[in-house]
């Protein structure tokens, strides 16, 4: 059964006339973490057409949006402004410190009542609202501009909207049927406008807005369940500077997984003079804590012994004991150098034939006949040129291990045929 996180709900009608902490528990949706790497400014209309109890579900709607989709690790960073006849930024995109931050900011946002003058607060917000995030020499990620609004403009929109959308805004609408019209106009589409019919509707719109927002597939397998391992060569041939950016590439590949124990596991192990397992495939239930502890996991110096390493893998970490679970796809991802690899053809072929997919991935001036013969019959093996390009192949691993089409030669595939 899903657990359920609940917290107060005061969208009704008559919500500006009770205090937060009266409103009736309603289930909040279950985490969906956005994915993607985007500014969204959140723009509410606060005039006297929206009403005090307008301007308190918009707000509602932003909190239970950001509680739901922005997390430890996401990308995603919001802003907040409000308008009536002027415009007010409330939190530029991404400058505040946490979530609780963020939310403590829309808390503060008061009712201004007066005009709705929508086309001004368009080009103002575009030109203001997203903070030293517009002004970085960076590659700069996509920005997405989210009205909400329940009045019609007393201004014209048309324009404004033009001026937003040519400096590369993507423009989305949030609104009742009676501004429908209006936000097709502001966005340029249908497509970009989520109507709703009532208070309750509108917390329905949050899932159809996470989807607008991101628009395209999300990487990784996210809907497929996966024992992953990573398993990293921590010895003197690598140094630590690039074991960093071993760890730095393992963080980046998981962001791409949904982390559970009903989804993908992820568990790592490193190797060096000695081989440790930083944790195991159900040491830590959430994404979050997968990262934090991959960048926690030591680096050890010594020679290395791949064979030995994928030993304690097959007896150690892919064991019912240790978290593997029955039934389910199992992949070990060995990132090295290549040095102390000799010894391990036998193990990786033990792992192999119990069902557990080995992949190679050896960097820089590697060994390349010993790590062939790890790479197996069908050549499982990716060669990166430095440790620094690691992320240029980013792609190309997900695409191998999301697949699964890799795994054990034979016919029928033994999945929890593994060691217990």
């Amino acid at each position: 059964m899903e657990a359920h996180v609940f917290q107060k709900d005061w969208t009704s009608t008559t919500a500006s006339a009770r205090r937060p902490s009266e409103g009736r528990l309603t289930a909040v949706p279950p985490k969906l973490s956005l994915e993607c790497r985007i500014d969204v400014l959140f723009l509410l209309a606060s005039s006297a057409g929206t009403t005090p109890e307008g301007f308190l579900r918009a707000k509602a709607f932003v909190k239970r949006f950001v509680q739901v989709s922005l997390s430890e690790d996401s990308r995603t960073r919001v802003g907040v402004a409000w308008y009536s006849g002027e415009l007010a930024v409330a939190v530029p995109v991404g400058e505040y410190r946490d979530v609780p931050a963020l939310l403590e900011s829309l808390d503060s946002l008061p009712f201004r009542g007066g005009a709705t003058l929508t086309g001004s607060a368009l080009r103002q917000a575009a030109e203001q609202g997203f903070g030293s995030a517009a002004r970085t020499g960076q590659a700069r990620p996509r920005r997405v501009l989210v009205l909400l609004t329940e009045s019609p403009s007393q201004d014209e929109v048309a324009g404004p909207a033009r001026h937003a959308r040519a400096r590369e805004l993507l423009l989305l609408g949030v609104g009742t049927e009676a501004v429908r019209a209006e936000l097709e106009e502001i966005t340029g589409s249908p497509k970009h406008v989520l109507v709703y019919t009532g208070p309750r509707d509108l917390f329905h719109r949050i899932p159809e807005l996470q989807g607008k927002l991101c628009g395209q597939p999300r990487p990784g397998c996210q809907a497929r369940s996966l024992d992953l391992l990573f398993l990293l060569d921590a010895s003197v041939s690598v140094g630590p500077e690039n074991f960093a950016q071993m760890q730095s590439f393992v963080r980046s590949l998981t962001l791409q997984f949904d982390v559970n124990p009903d989804v993908t596991q992820v568990g790592l192990v490193v190797y060096g003079g000695r081989v440790r397992t930083a944790f195991g495939l159900d040491t830590h239930l959430t994404r979050a804590a997968v990262l934090r502890a991959t960048s926690q996991a030591p680096y050890l110096g010594g020679v290395g012994s791949a064979g030995t390493a994928l030993l304690h893998v097959y007896d150690k970490v892919m064991t019912v004991q240790r978290g593997a679970r029955p039934g389910v796809p199992k992949a070990v991802v060995l990132l090295t150098g290549g040095m102390g690899a000799e010894d391990a053809a036998v193990p990786v072929q033990k792992l192999r034939n119990n069902g557990i997919s080995v992949l190679v991935v050896g960097v820089g001036p590697v060994l390349r006949e010993a790590l062939r013969r790890l790479a197996g019959p069908r050549d499982a093996l990716i060669h990166v040129a430095s440790y620094a390009d690691l992320r240029y192949h980013q792609d190309e691993l997900l695409t191998w291990i999301c697949a699964g089409e890799w795994g054990c030669a034979r016919p029928q595939c033994p999945w929890g045929g593994y060691s217990a």
